[in-house]
């Protein structure tokens, strides 16, 4: 699942370390909410989700709308998180395929717990996430910007 480490490590903010498929799964796991962004025919789109990692896959329920449609149509998808530290600015992007659960694919308890319960709606799809590359960033926050 590795990535290519061959570029300069150095961004105008200062230097960026390329973190390891495990160091991205545990910033995955540390939180909650991130992007999913999914493409058919016609566009791209990204959407908000609250998920649950288990460093193996991410996990998130939808109702039936734009967002199941899209992932029926075209399972390769990409996912992202970020975060903003007193020390740096991290981001983690992930690839894989999406699957909608069925009964076959149980979702644990710890998940079931983890997922909140903003929007009610009758009926959630579970979808589960395959990565196949995960690719971790680190900024470390060496320039203050907009600072004279």
């Amino acid at each position: 699942m590795s990535h290519d480490t061959s570029e300069a490590g150095w961004s105008p903010q200062g230097p960026v370390l390329e973190l390891s498929d495990q160091a991205s799964w545990d910033l995955l796991a540390s939180k909650n909410f991130g992007h999913l962004a999914l493409s058919n025919a016609v566009r791209p789109d990204i959407f908000p989700v609250n998920y649950y990692c288990d460093k193996e896959t991410i996990l998130f329920r939808t109702a039936s709308g734009s967002k199941l449609h899209e992932i029926t149509e075209n399972i390769h998808v990409a996912f992202e998180v970020d975060a903003h530290t007193p020390d740096n600015v991290w981001s983690v992007v992930a690839q894989g395929l999406a699957a909608v659960l069925n009964g076959d694919h149980p979702v644990t308890a710890q998940a079931l717990e983890a997922l909140p319960d903003w929007v009610p709606v009758e009926s959630f799809m579970y979808i589960s996430i395959k990565p196949h590359t995960i690719r971790g960033r680190l900024f470390e926050n060496h320039l203050k910007i907009g600072h004279a």
